[in-house]
């Protein structure tokens, strides 16, 4: 299992660790009434909003030349087939908030998100009442008037990553694949036109240009003057927006010539908003292009001459020009006020000693790019507008804006120029143009004087939290965020929110592992997930649970006892239940119990596993590997003992165990902007690294899985599976390397054996009981028989496929089923092939 992705909710744990210093510091203040007696997780405020999270999952995904996905998806399509039926598992809602499994201090429930369903990120809607929500990696899904059931719409295109979806005046559907928010798992093809979307899917037919925008992120579309504009990762690009639409889109601006990917052109081109002033017949074009660290062309820019030449702008007022973040810019329907929320890279480069990372919130009147700007929210301000992420709510170190580079939107009531909703970790809402503020989605509930342990009157304004998508349909307000679509009326006065992610149909969790074990009546399956904690699915229960809360990482589960099972936050914070999580209001003591050890520089999501030979043996990775022999029965992170220290500045990235021989994988230095893959063992008795992974003929890019063939009891034979396209420091599609090697002699010698695999990233390989070889990637699961190493067909029968989400893990269930993970989709099963 090698997902890792960007930020998440804080697990309870983390901000009552928080509150308990800020308690001490502001005794006697309201608001510090976090949950008495709770012992903190490892960790503190903020964990999420860290950067290296970030740079971790982009180092471990690459940077894609257009054209090379385009080429994989015609390799799979010639691809032989093994017959296999895949089913969806996650298909129950999922409640966030069951109380029954409150577990002391892990869980999240009773905050107030409710159902959640995964990170959305696009939504638009008509005013006949259909509504369409665009998935992070999940798809497009569509919802008819008068009704609670969605339809996936965009499953037959080889990109499930949502950038922007949006309706034009002529009542077409366009959708920007490609998610902007630096995720890696967000591998666009290009934007697509769907001309009747109340009743069409989305084709290859339906793209709008050629290949020219394959591999790249998208922000926005924007319409003016028989044209659409596109705000990208490599700049600002056009189209016309009628007649034919096969002709190529073609790049109008980019501050950066980053026609080779280098390596310094990583952070290049990065246009995070893009908008046409109402009223200049589409002659004045705005954008922002910035990054979230200070670069020397982050900035905001314009034409006035309908996207023909470029300018930056000196804008004056409140905003520093030269300390320009990424931002939202939204427009009054009349033209005549601009908004905008920003990023401020100065505050991200100290995150961990800093409050927030928002510059602030502006508004220029004469709704002039140049400005002037008057500042009309700092998160200070917010935070004091019946946030729950006041310090004395929360703690110290987490206030709003926090995560400004990752969740932020700004929109304007275009019947209202002064009524503005503002999207970051929060919602929140002026109706007077700034001069004051409300929010109008917490982040939760925990820590206000309403909530308690066994009951609440806290009102409904609660949303879960990081948004990141908003869009107004006649009188109501829809907002996207990390735990799915949520709506509201914009009557003044609202209290309370429409939670849609229980409706059917709208599955958009994005797994990083899946773990199966047995319990009376069937299987319970657990699962890590971005942002949505750790989810459990049991026979007896009408809805999925979560009895870990935060972002879930890896998992390990019982195969024999379900109920037993392992969950990750982030870090290597490894937390452990042996019945399940269940808590009714925290009554059980111990019913997750914290047990991670003290790792001093664990990747943000982190490798756990049981030696395949003894199950009374776990490993886990960070900058050192560690071994834990009490296993079930451990009480704390005292339980596990170092076998091996990576070096300063390694992390693991992938484990295998096997009668105690240890295979790992891990990276050092792991960033985009420089990246060092390797690999270590004990096999033959000794802790030992095998050096320059280039010089025995192996890619330098994540080892994303371990693997260690049962059939040799040695642990001698070992497949090593790497990710990532291709970086200027680390190979990949046409480097002459692939994805899946193997060693028969404890690593001397290794060997490739993509055989007619498609050059695409791969992230997990298991071996069956049959000895068959089975490996996910970005698009789907291959299968090669034992002893045929290279020889992969295609697991799934045409039309009972897994949706072309990244495949993130695969576990081997005690029920004869094969079970993977997908990072957009939910979890799906097979029976095991033969």
């Amino acid at each position: 299992m090698s997902a890792l992705v960007v930020r998440g909710r804080l697990p309870l744990a983390v901000a009552t660790a928080a509150l308990a210093v800020a308690a001490v510091v502001q005794a006697g203040t309201a608001g510090t009434t976090a949950r008495p007696g709770l012992p903190p997780q490892v960790g503190a405020a903020g964990d999420e909003s860290a950067n290296n999270g970030v740079d971790q999952m982009a180092a471990k995904r690459g940077l894609v030349a257009p054209g090379a996905y385009g080429q994989a998806v015609t390799a799979l399509s010639a691809t032989t087939r093994t017959p296999a039926l895949w089913s969806e598992v996650t298909t129950r809602p999922y409640n966030s908030d069951d109380t029954d499994y409150d577990a002391q201090p892990a869980s999240n429930a009773t905050g107030g998100a409710g159902y959640v369903t995964g990170r959305i990120t696009g939504i638009a809607g008509d005013a006949a009442g259909y509504v369409y929500a665009g998935g992070a990696n999940g798809g497009v899904f569509r919802r008819p008037p008068n009704s609670t059931t969605w339809t996936p719409i965009s499953d037959q295109i080889p990109s499930l990553s949502t950038g922007y979806l949006t309706l034009a005046s002529d009542g077409s559907l366009w959708l920007a694949t490609g998610e902007f928010n630096f995720g890696g798992y967000s591998v666009g093809v290009g934007v697509f036109r769907l001309a009747n979307p109340q009743t069409g899917t989305f084709s290859m037919d339906d793209r709008v240009g050629g290949s020219e925008l394959e591999s790249t992120m998208i922000r926005k579309l924007v319409f003016d003057s028989g044209t659409v504009w596109a705000a990208t990762s490599r700049g600002i690009w056009k189209h016309s927006a009628s007649g034919s639409f096969t002709s190529a889109w073609t790049r109008v601006f980019e501050p950066v010539d980053d026609t080779d990917l280098g390596v310094t052109k990583y952070s290049a081109n990065l246009t995070d908003a893009i908008a046409v002033q109402p009223g200049t017949g589409g002659r004045v074009i705005v954008a922002d292009i910035a990054y979230w660290a200070q670069t020397s062309y982050n900035g905001f820019y314009y034409s006035t001459d309908y996207g023909v030449h470029w300018v930056r702008a000196n804008p004056g007022g409140a905003i520093n020009p030269r300390e320009i973040g990424p931002a939202d810019m939204a427009f009054s329907n009349d033209g005549k006020k601009l908004y905008v929320v920003m990023e401020s890279p100065a505050l991200t480069s100290k995150q961990g000693h800093v409050n927030t990372a928002l510059a602030g919130v502006y508004v220029s009147n004469s709704g002039s790019i140049a400005g002037p700007y008057s500042q009309i929210a700092t998160s200070s301000k917010l935070a004091n507008a019946n946030s729950a992420m006041k310090q004395t709510e929360i703690g110290k170190g987490y206030q709003p804006g926090v995560q400004a580079d990752y969740n932020r939107f700004i929109t304007v009531d275009p019947n209202d120029a002064n009524h503005v909703y503002l999207g970051l970790e929060e919602v929140y809402e002026t109706r007077d143009g700034g001069s004051s503020w409300n929010t109008a989605g917490r982040y939760w509930n925990f820590g206000l004087g309403c909530w308690t342990l066994t009951a609440s009157t806290c009102d409904g304004n609660v949303v879960h939290s990081d948004q990141h998508a908003a869009t107004i349909v006649g009188n109501t307000l829809w907002v996207g965020n990390d735990g799915g679509l949520y709506s509201r009326s914009l009557a003044k006065g609202t209290t309370s929110w429409m939670n849609h992610n229980n409706e059917t149909g709208l599955r958009a969790l994005q797994y990083y592992s899946v773990g199966v074990g047995k319990v009376p009546g069937g299987v319970a399956v657990w699962g890590g997930l971005q942002d949505n904690g750790v989810s459990l699915l049991k026979p007896e229960l009408s809805n999925m649970v979560s009895p870990e809360g935060g972002d879930g990482g890896d998992t390990l589960t019982d195969p024999n006892n379900g109920c037993r099972s392992v969950g990750e936050y982030v870090y290597l914070t490894l937390q452990m239940t042996t019945n399940c999580g269940f808590s009714p209001h925290g009554s059980v003591s111990g019913s997750v119990v914290n047990i991670a050890p003290n790792d001093p520089g664990a990747q943000f999501i982190a490798p756990v596993r049981a030696d395949s030979t003894d199950s009374g043996y776990w490993v886990a990775g960070g900058e050192d590997v560690w071994a834990n022999t009490k296993t079930w029965d451990s009480t704390s992170g005292d339980d596990w003992t170092k076998l091996y220290d990576l070096g300063a500045g390694h992390a693991a990235t992938s484990l295998a165990s096997q009668s105690h021989v240890v295979w790992t994988g891990w990276c050092g230095v792991c960033s985009a902007r420089a990246f060092t893959a390797g690999i270590a063992t004990n096999y033959g008795g000794t802790w030992h690294d095998l050096g320059d992974l280039t010089a025995l003929g192996l890619p330098n890019r994540t080892v994303s899985a371990m693997t260690i063939d049962p059939s040799d009891p040695s642990g001698a034979t070992v497949y090593a599976v790497f990710n990532g396209f291709s970086q200027p420091w680390a190979e990949g599609p046409g480097s002459g390397h692939g994805h899946v090697f193997v060693t028969h002699d404890g690593g001397a010698h290794w060997a490739d054996v993509d055989g007619n695999l498609p050059d695409i990233p791969a992230s997990d390989l298991v071996i069956t009981p049959s000895g068959t070889r089975v490996l996910s990637t970005d698009l789907a699961v291959f299968v090669s028989p034992a002893g045929q190493d290279g020889a992969w067909t295609r697991l799934g029968t045409a039309g009972h496929d897994i949706p072309m989400a990244v495949i993130t893990d695969l576990s081997v269930g005690p029920d004869g089923n094969l079970y993977a993970a997908t990072y957009g989709r939910g979890i799906w099963r097979t029976p095991l092939p033969a």
